[in-house]
């Protein structure tokens, strides 16, 4: 067998010139040194760039650039000689930091899987002269002691200082009770070294200089106290409303010169200005502690575009990161590590991140070190999630710079939890004046028995600007139907998510027109009008739900006190089956009757701070994280921890429909897939006119076409849960209520 006398990196470029593994590797390692040290973590990040194409000093991984081989894996063979010079320093065991960075090395081109797992198929990756099948079913590119030995030869002549990379390593994880609160912060480690690695590796790879973006919060609040200045001058609300948001600012601005990192709480009601007092906060925060980036983190959507658009005369070159967001190549690159200064995003994208398993989703992790995080209505997160976040939250303040406020009117108690030490700093303590002085409501608690929806219609249907909110599309359409019968069709309007984003967005402005000009206005929805949309009813109904929901949808009632006070009436539907989304809402409304019935005149004061409280410590009595979920962290099971945490249950079909105002951008979408299936970007791009369904589309006779999933680098198409209306079904989506399949098993337009 002929002597190698280079080892390459990459394929040839486009001149005919090559990368060798030592080039390639000693750029890795420095730049992944310089995203490890934002968080002093430096050294352990080096050693991972620098052995992380350890396998490919082999002729196996040659072939494969020469296009004679297939199916090898490089990466397990860094792992496993890192555990082979961990050993020969003299560690008779594989410490806690040596393990992530095996993990890390492992997973740049799969996903994460814990140490003990590795270790069976390492040790035999180097005893064995066979190849050993590991990562994704392949073969790793070296076995056995002789080609390791010849790998670590060449290696050597690349790094003859290798050694110096093994002498210090600052971080330390100990726990001797090993709690999950242990296992979140080692999975943490792990994942923040595999970001400092992908990211570099991908961006080395890539070879092009990487834009620098930084932020100036000097200009930006310069821009922001010039903005508050106008906005003062034309503001024509009441001046004590105008008092408050002013001191709430001043606030936010006074608690953002605050030293170090840390945990912060806004808690304040609807109305006082908290989005720019929140940017406020973390632009004094960013200058004080000289801060690289602000990241704004939303519960929806809608929050999304309309805080953007908020914030876009203030803010420079804003990156908003979600499902919906269109981007050029430069913005997703920066969307794909999340280093641009300031970024908008959804609690479900950053939560999520934090609990991932690959390299594309963890990537980015390295670069929230050293930021601002605002979680922005801030409401209390799914209980089988709870722990974990809070641990995961705490981990990130404590140990990687970051400083997180959760801003909300309704502030989640999570130091009520067992075994949760929470505590945070409030900017505004002395907050309850202001829910009192922007009381706009008087609230009927109507549960002490269930009551019909068509009652409900028919009180409704008494008001000129009403508002009905149900728990579930089911109800929302037999409400919708009895009042339309009552009041007809003029001025009657549904809002689901059985319709389109796009299809909402129209509706709710036609609502706005008709309520500034004073046209009668009745409006059935479910919980998608609670939180960014701008509405303002005279009276409101609501289904019993969790307390936190019942005062968002408030909000919705008088919202710009014009009245003296608004109507709202929390009713509990008279239907059989269930009443609610999922157990976790169920468990809040339950707790809300709890209140009412040891209240002595069996009425909750939502504007009373201490009602908050009390239902979140009654919320959270006894409550643990869901039991696959805890076993899964305190598995170390990375791919286990990614499937259980779930902020949104995804379970349900997709579909893409013909709303009339878009029937152009429906034809051209829906005639791109049929043939060749759907990728990402189409998913990305259909967005504004896809339906997410809870209908059982598989096999079900509606008609509706399925269509196929084409990942990239695969071959042939693989499953997906997207359909498609067929041709001469477009009468399925109708223009007052979304999708309404008519009939279950109607063969006639299937295919």
């Amino acid at each position: 067998m002929a002597e190698i006398k280079e080892y390459y990196a990459k394929s040839p470029r486009e001149d005919g010139s090559r990368e060798t593994v030592g080039e390639h590797c000693r750029k890795v390692s420095k730049l992944a040194a310089v995203y490890g040290s934002e968080f002093g973590q430096g050294d352990e990040a080096a050693l991972c760039g620098l052995f992380h194409d350890f396998g490919k000093y082999s002729k196996d991984f040659q072939d494969v650039l020469n296009g004679t081989k297939t199916g090898v894996d490089h990466a397990v063979c860094g792992g496993t000689v890192l555990t082979l010079l961990s050993k020969l320093i003299g560690r008779k065991n594989i410490s806690p930091v040596y393990q992530a960075a095996i993990e890390a090395v492992n997973a740049h081109h799969s996903s994460l899987k814990p140490y003990y797992e590795l270790k069976g198929y390492i040790n035999d990756n180097f005893k064995n002269e066979d190849p050993v099948v590991c990562n994704d079913g392949k073969a790793s590119a070296l076995s056995g002691k002789d080609k390791y030995e010849k790998a670590l030869h060449a290696f050597v002549l690349d790094f003859p200082k290798w050694k110096s990379h093994f002498k210090k390593f600052s971080f330390i994880l100990e726990d001797k009770n090993k709690t999950v609160e242990y296992y979140v912060k080692k999975m943490m480690y792990t994942r923040m070294l595999f970001s400092c690695l992908v990211d570099a590796d991908y961006t080395v790879s890539s070879e092009k200089e990487p834009e620098v973006l930084e932020l100036k919060p000097e200009v930006i609040l310069n821009n922001l106290n010039t903005y508050m200045e106008n906005l003062r001058k034309t503001s024509d609300s009441d001046s004590e409303l105008n008092d408050i948001r002013n001191k709430l600012f001043e606030a936010c601005g006074t608690a953002g010169e605050n030293r170090g990192s840390g945990l912060f709480t806004l808690t304040a009601p609807t109305g006082t200005g908290k989005t720019l007092a929140l940017l406020n906060f973390a632009l004094h925060h960013c200058i004080k502690n000289k801060k690289k980036r602000i990241i704004l983190a939303l519960p929806f959507l809608s929050l999304t575009e309309q805080t953007a658009a908020a914030y876009s005369s203030i803010v420079p070159d804003i990156l908003q990161d979600h499902s919906q967001s269109s981007l050029d190549e430069a913005a997703r690159e920066h969307a794909a590590k999340w280093d641009a200064p300031f970024i908008i995003t959804t609690s479900v994208k950053f939560y999520e991140a934090l609990f991932a398993d690959k390299p594309t989703d963890c990537r980015k992790l390295h670069n929230i070190a050293n930021s601002v995080i605002i979680f922005d209505e801030a409401q209390s997160l799914p209980s089988h999630l709870t722990r974990a976040t809070i641990y995961a939250v705490k981990e990130l303040c404590e140990h990687y710079g970051r400083t997180i406020v959760f801003s909300t009117a309704t502030q989640p108690k999570f130091d009520t939890i067992e075994n949760v030490e929470w505590k945070l700093t409030e900017i505004m303590p002395d907050n309850a004046f202001m829910f009192k002085a922007l009381k706009r409501t008087d609230v009927k608690w109507s549960v002490d028995k269930p009551t019909a929806l068509e009652d409900v219609a028919e009180d409704a249907a008494k008001s000129n600007n009403s508002c009905i909110i149900v728990n579930l599309r089911a109800h929302a359409r037999k409400t919708y139907e009895a009042i339309k019968e009552l009041s007809g069709r003029e001025g009657t309007y549904f809002l689901t998510t059985d319709l389109c984003p796009d299809h909402r967005s129209d509706i709710i402005a036609e609502i706005k027109e008709r309520q500034k000009a004073g046209l009668c206005c009745r409006v059935v929805s479910t919980q998608c009008i609670e939180a960014g949309v701008d509405l303002d009813f005279e009276t409101l109904f609501r289904a019993l739900a969790p307390l936190e929901a019942v005062i968002q949808a408030a909000g919705r009632c008088n919202r710009n006190g014009k009245l003296k006070s608004g109507e709202v009436t929390v009713f509990e539907p008279e239907e059989e089956g269930r009443l609610y989304p999922d157990d976790w809402y169920g468990t809040g409304a339950g707790r809300v009757k709890v209140l009412l019935s040891r209240s002595q005149k069996n009425e909750l004061d939502i504007n009373d701070p201490s009602v908050t409280e009390n239902y979140y410590e009654l919320l959270f009595e006894k409550q643990n994280d869901s039991k696959k979920l805890t076993d899964a962290i305190m598995g170390t099971d990375y791919k286990a921890t990614e499937k259980e945490y779930k902020l949104i249950n995804n379970k349900g079909f997709k579909a893409l429909v013909p709303y009339k105002k878009q029937m152009a951008f429906y034809e051209e979408l829906r005639s791109e897939p049929l043939e060749d299936g759907i990728d990402a970007a189409w998913l990305k791009k259909a967005a504004p006119i896809t339906v997410n369904t809870f209908e059982n589309l598989e096999n079900s006779g509606y008609p509706v076409e399925y269509l196929y999933y084409r990942e990239k680098g695969h071959k042939g198409k693989t499953s997906s849960d997207v359909y498609i209306l067929n041709t001469g079904a477009e009468s399925q989506y109708t223009d007052s209520m979304g999708l309404q399949f008519q009939s279950q098993n109607s063969k006639n337009y299937f295919f």
